[in-house]
């Protein structure tokens, strides 16, 4: 017979019992002996502190109880959980102190590493458990071939919709989502990223943002420059107009930058630490996304190139009211800016310390393809998560083994981490955090490596960040011989939506 449920029920049983009993002489102390007299409102609110903890003490044990005896009888076991954590507090304390530290990646990193790729915690106050894996045959298991058996979870829906909004493709599941991405769908169709043309204009206001020959010395910072060409490039793309933040840009298009990051890295952080950091109004983000949303909804214009493509147009065509057109627009900015500015930061990052990469791709840069060698161990979206919406199973993680399959309870939260996994060394050999291109000469990973996510919700807009990197790389390596990193500040990752370097990437460039 299974142990695990006569152990939690023994704990449920005496603890519930033992709590009682603390609490009630606790109080009758405090009545009859410390604070004698007719009862004041401290000692109710006293009463009632207690009372409340007696409360989630017993429920939290009485989730322990259910959910052991429901993993038995299907025949699964419990992954490793947080030792002397029962509340969850310790954890969103620490998980908050990463953030600010910004160390979160390599704390988690460090518990997978330690604990096995998959374990389960608490986050206070919910008495649920949450799991956290980086194992591939999970994540293939949420994202593909048990798709219908998870959701986006509520608390990243409410820790986004100040700025997404309720009908972004990012905050919404079910049918209204299958309705979200097939309107989107129009905007990434592969004729329409067949405009080359259109791409490498962009490129070619980068170039000129960039050291010349007579200011060679100079330094610049290229996530910047990343951030404001892909602005550019999706606006055009989108809008029939670009921002022209790499150019002349109007009031419009820098108010809309502005707020657009402030407020993004401010539900990132709210969606992260769960629902109890959302109870709280926050009116500085209300004004951030309304001001985002507010100048994206201006961003249309009306002098456009006729017999154009203009997803915008189509968009409103459509009927859609006025605040599924704003959500809408303003996921196309996260996907189309944000996760590309990511990549391309990371890779000349990356170069910027690699004079021999650089050395062969510009010999190569003839035969350059579209694949982004910097996802591997950078990956733009570094954690995600999915939310249970029925009881089902994970196939790895549980025992002492790490090998046996886990039951997860509906209301589940399952945590998964690309940038965990895709720097396994037992999945990508000991130089696995090494930036080495060549690796991809031999390996075909499957959900080992997952840039772009997998399975239906699989990322739209992979071809356009695809072919934005390309294009980009090409005339950058085309037109400099070297490019060296120019920051004695070791690099700092910070955690926001998407990935993105504290102090920038700051680097010299000697043209070809």
């Amino acid at each position: 017979m299974d142990t695990q449920p006569v152990k939690a029920a023994t704990r449920l049983y005496f603890t519930t019992a033992a709590t009682t009993a603390l609490t009630a002489a606790a109080f009758i102390i405090d009545v009859t002996y410390i604070r004698p007299s007719q009862l004041s409102s401290k000692q109710i609110w006293f009463g009632l502190l207690l009372g409340v903890a007696a409360l989630y003490t017993h429920v939290s044990l009485r989730a322990d109880y259910i959910y052991y005896r429901r993993m038995a009888k299907h025949g699964c076991a419990p992954p490793k959980r947080i030792p002397d954590d029962p509340t969850g507090i310790r954890w969103i304390l620490s998980i908050a102190t990463a953030i600010k530290q910004n160390s979160l990646l390599e704390r988690i990193s460090q518990l997978l590493l330690e604990m096995g790729h998959t374990f389960q915690h608490r986050i206070f106050p919910e008495w649920n458990i949450s799991i956290s894996t980086d194992e591939p045959e999970n994540l293939k298991t949420v994202l593909a071939t048990r798709f219908d058996d998870w959701d986006i979870p509520r608390h990243r829906v409410r820790g986004f919709h100040p700025v997404l909004g309720y009908h972004s493709i990012f905050t919404v599941n079910g049918p209204e989502w299958q309705h979200a991405r097939a309107t989107l769908r129009p905007a990434f169709v592969r004729n329409q990223l067949a405009d080359l043309e259109r791409f490498d204009l962009h490129a070619r206001k980068l170039l000129a943002k960039l050291p010349s020959r007579n200011d060679a010395q100079a330094v610049v910072d290229l996530q910047d420059l990343f951030s404001r060409l892909m602005v550019d490039t999706t606006s055009d793309f989108m809008f029939g107009q670009s921002t022209d933040l790499l150019g002349s840009a109007d009031a419009d298009s820098l108010t809309f930058v502005k707020y657009f990051d402030a407020s993004m890295h401010k539900i990132a952080r709210r969606a992260r630490l769960g629902w109890l950091t959302q109870l709280q109004g926050d009116k500085e983000l209300d004004e951030q996304g309304q001001g985002a949303a507010g100048a994206a909804a201006e961003e249309k214009k009306d002098q456009k190139e006729e017999n154009r493509y203009v997803f915008l147009d189509r968009l409103i065509d459509t009927g859609e009211p006025d605040d599924v057109v704003r959500d809408q627009v303003l996921s196309i900015f996260v996907a189309g800016r944000d996760t590309t500015t990511s990549a391309l930061t990371s890779l000349f990052l990356e170069l910027s310390q690699r004079p021999d990469v650089v050395h062969k791709l510009r010999d190569e840069i003839g035969a350059l393809g579209i694949e982004d060698p910097s996802s591997a161990s950078q990956p733009p979206v570094a954690l995600n998560s999915r939310e249970a919406i029925r009881d089902t199973v994970l196939p790895r993680g549980g025992g002492p083994s790490g090998e046996e399959p886990v039951f997860v309870p509906r209301g589940t939260i399952v945590r998964y981490q690309p940038w965990c996994m895709q720097r396994r060394k037992d999945l990508y050999g000991a130089d696995a955090e090494e930036f080495r291109p060549e690796r991809w000469e031999t390996i075909r990973p499957t959900y080992e490596y997952i840039p772009f996510n997998a399975g239906p919700r699989i990322c739209i807009g992979q071809q356009f960040a695809l072919t934005a990197i390309a294009m980009t790389t090409f005339r950058i390596l085309q037109a400099y011989q070297h490019i060296e990193r120019r920051d004695d500040r070791p690099p700092v990752r910070k955690l926001g939506i998407n990935l993105s370097m504290l102090h920038g990437c700051w680097v010299s460039m000697t043209p070809a």
